[in-house]
């Protein structure tokens, strides 16, 4: 007989759209013939609460909503909050997916669960077990959580079913363990249990085409959620797009690629599949700036529906995109801004001041080429702080929270951007850092 499994997402996290590691989790299972259920617990209790804390909810960084948001919901909504955890406790075993943000509340559920029916299994995967697994390297064990019988660094699908049929090894801990095939199952299968409309976005939803980046950004945090590089087949992610138009009414898709265009033969092909298929979706993704892209490949991103594009500068600095190591030249830079405004491209770009060894002129420097080049940035997307990642080259000890002077220059960086008029997101502005 096969273990009931539930796969969990408690608060806080980003709440607006359904979390892909329970959509590709949940379709995964589905696809070997198991029948997990999902609770986007997230999602339940962001619907009940006022509209003050929704608005604390949607901070990138607030410690004080991290550290207490399980309290404040089993005091606001206990019969809720026991409900949740009745449901929870019906099944053999239960993966929560964790973040920075929900680590407290995850393990505050683990307890009760614990608690209640001992013999439960619990697996605990997602960014922040890779983490914490950087942070402690060489000395990751799973002795430092008792209740817990399986951690997972990386993504979670092969390891889920290496646990399913016992390989893990004692040590409980699966490090890496990647799909070979990302085409083996198809995402729309996940969201068979998830209501769309019970989300701020109800008409959205978020695509994966690739997984892995090939750049070797010193700062990002990001690319060490895998080790390798693959990409869906077109046949694979036309086929999920066309489930999503004709089931659940989508009106805009998000890629959350790390860089949609890492490939250019894929990303070109996906475009034609789009436009061949269904004239032209709604999309919107992240791309990295490169020197190789044609006029013509711009003009089938824009035919086929982007209508945004997040894109990480970071610098106008040669020297600090140098040190960087983001694989491109200011040169580089504004040949890619020309190209995107030729077609017709809507973007914005991101920023981070205070990177380690970078100097009053190189801060000048990266001010002045956005300035002198305001007429091809629609829009600055993001400015933050340089803050140090676990697992990353970059330098710790030279980051926000070792060096105070860096929140003074984000301040006098934002504050020439507004001088100049330039188009921002206001709530991605020093966001990543609490104020």
């Amino acid at each position: 007989m096969n273990p009931s499994i539930a796969l969990c997402l408690v608060p806080a996290f980003w709440p607006k759209l359904p979390a892909l590691s329970l959509v590709c989790l949940g379709s995964f299972l589905l696809a070997k013939g198991c029948a997990p259920r999902v609770f986007d617990l997230n999602n339940r209790f962001y619907s009940l609460v006022s509209d003050d804390l929704k608005t604390q909810w949607l901070k990138s960084i607030d410690s004080e909503l991290e550290e207490n948001i399980f309290s404040w919901l089993n005091q606001l909504y206990p019969e809720q909050i026991n409900q949740s955890v009745e449901e929870l406790l019906k099944f053999d075993i239960v993966g929560f997916s964790c973040y920075q943000s929900n680590f407290k509340t995850t393990l505050s559920f683990v307890a009760l669960l614990k608690k209640n029916k001992p013999k439960i299994k619990i697996l605990l995967g997602g960014p922040q077990i890779t983490r914490l697994y950087f942070n402690d390297q060489g000395k990751f064990s799973i002795n430092a959580f008792p209740d817990i019988d399986l951690l997972v660094v990386g993504e979670g699908e092969q390891a889920l079913a290496d646990y399913l049929q016992g390989k893990i090894n004692q040590n409980k801990i699966a490090v890496f363990s990647e799909l070979k095939d990302l085409n083996v199952y198809n995402p729309l299968l996940g969201y068979s249990q998830i209501d769309l409309n019970s989300y701020p976005r109800k008409h959205s939803v978020s695509l994966l085409f690739s997984r892995g980046c090939g750049r070797k950004c010193a700062f990002c945090s990001e690319r060490l959620l895998y080790k390798n590089i693959r990409t869906r087949s077109i046949a694979n992610i036309v086929e999920e797009i066309a489930g999503h138009l004709a089931k659940n009414k989508v009106q805009s898709f998000i890629f959350h690629d790390s860089m949609l265009n890492m490939d250019l033969v894929n990303l070109e092909n996906l475009c034609d599949a789009i436009i061949r298929n269904f004239g032209r979706i709604n999309w919107e993704a992240q791309m990295g700036i490169r020197s190789d892209m044609s006029d013509q490949l711009f003009a089938k991103i824009k035919q086929s529906g982007c209508y945004n594009l997040f894109v990480g500068l970071e610098s106008g600095s040669a020297n600090t995109l140098k040190n960087m190591r983001k694989g491109f030249t200011k040169q580089n830079a504004l040949g890619f801004f020309e190209q995107l405004k030729k077609a017709g491209l809507y973007f914005g770009v991101s920023i981070i001041v205070g990177y380690p060894d970078e100097t009053a002129d190189d801060l000048a420097e990266s001010l002045e080429f956005l300035i002198n080049n305001k007429h091809l940035i629609p829009k600055i997307e993001q400015v933050n702080p340089f803050v140090y990642y676990s697992g990353t080259e970059a330098n710790r000890k030279k980051d926000f929270y070792n060096n105070k002077t860096i929140a003074a220059k984000v301040d006098y960086f934002i504050s020439q951007l507004k001088k100049h008029k330039f188009k921002r997101t206001n709530a991605f502005l020093n966001n990543l850092v609490e104020k």
